[in-house]
């Protein structure tokens, strides 16, 4: 059965399962989706929302950024991307939906940085550089099994705004 001949609710039930409809892939690059292909779709609307990403890793924005985007079903403009310098973080979004941290030893300069009743009321997770995924099959599924609660977190959120 076809993803897009799944329903809107029924996706959700499937996602609250944790069963992953797939679909092949088409030739053409599929853009993010907007509100109203994530009636039919279940996906996320795009960054428009005001559902914001803050993604802490030790290298920019890269082709790293379409991988985390796509896994999350979010538009690249929603991930703010913030890089250490000398142990800080100098332009830290304390008002983001979700922090993602990308290497694990970058989870102490977030907890320094972020106060204590946003770390509460915020969704953060913490998985491998970047650096490791390269060759490494485990470190690339511990990457996705972090990333799914995430997306599922995200799209209740976006869910329950609208």
């Amino acid at each position: 059965m076809s993803a897009l001949a799944l329903t809107a609710r029924r996706l959700r039930q499937l996602d609250a399962i944790g069963v992953v409809p797939y679909r092949l892939r088409s030739r053409e690059r599929v853009n993010a989706p907007d509100v109203a292909t994530a009636a039919t779709t279940g996906a996320m609307p795009a960054a428009g929302g005001g559902t914001r990403v803050a993604v802490i890793c030790e290298q920019a924005a890269g082709a790293t950024a379409a991988t985390i985007a796509a896994a999350l079903g979010l538009a690249e403009a929603a991930l703010h991307w913030q890089v250490p310098t000398d142990g800080r973080l100098p332009e830290l979004d304390q008002n983001a939906a979700a922090f993602l941290v990308l290497g694990t030893h970058l989870a102490r300069v977030l907890g320094a940085e972020l106060p204590t009743t946003a770390q509460q009321a915020a969704t953060i997770v913490v998985t491998a550089a970047p650096s490791e995924w390269r060759g490494n099959a485990l470190a690339k599924r511990l990457l996705w099994q972090a990333l799914r609660p995430l997306r599922r977190h995200l799209r209740e959120q976006t869910w329950s705004r609208s």
